[in-house]
């Protein structure tokens, strides 16, 4: 227990010392700010799936910390962090990450995340009713997006795929996401 308490507080003052150090950063360019993401989370495992239900609810809240200049083609990246959660009755997932976020151009977008997950998984897949238990892992994840509106409140659509150590797959799956940014 107290193992899962330090990586806890670990999480958080990773997340709180980004956070204090970005305002520095964020005023020099105006596309850093917050990121509201909801949506949905398919699990790529069918017994999952048949345990719990086929769509899970998801959600996220990211900060974006720096930005980098526009290359002569267009191309320019962001870096930050985020918190979510997705889940469906008790198994659900807490990952908080780093981001970097790479745009073509203003509509297209692509972002990988990595960073640790907070998961509670059944004890036995085969039988759910076996109850669960936490468990902490690795967690990645990779998303591609496209920006509806490229103003001072864009609204994007993503689609990706997010996975995590150490639960056997069970919080592993597909994603579809609307974002604020603000």
């Amino acid at each position: 227990m107290m193992h899962k308490g330090m990586l806890w507080i670990s999480a958080l003052a990773l997340a709180g010392t980004l956070a204090i150090a970005a305002p520095v950063n964020a005023q020099d360019n105006g596309t850093q700010g917050y990121t509201f993401s909801a949506g949905i989370f398919y699990p790529s495992k069918s017994a999952v799936r048949d345990a719990t239900s086929d769509t899970w609810f998801s959600v996220s809240l990211g900060y974006t910390f720096q930005t980098s200049e526009p290359t002569d083609t267009g191309y320019y990246y962001d870096l930050g962090v985020s918190v979510g959660y997705y889940g469906s009755d008790d198994l659900y997932n807490i990952p908080v990450q780093l981001t970097y976020t790479g745009y073509l151009n203003e509509q297209f977008f692509y972002r990988a995340g990595v960073g640790i997950g907070f998961a509670k998984e059944f004890r036995n897949l085969a039988n759910p009713g076996a109850g669960t238990e936490s468990s902490t892992g690795f967690v990645y994840s990779i998303e591609v997006g496209y920006n509806f509106n490229a103003g001072t409140t864009p609204v994007a659509l993503t689609v990706g795929y997010v996975g995590q150590s150490g639960t056997g797959d069970q919080h592993n799956g597909f994603t579809a996401m609307l974002s604020f940014r603000f």
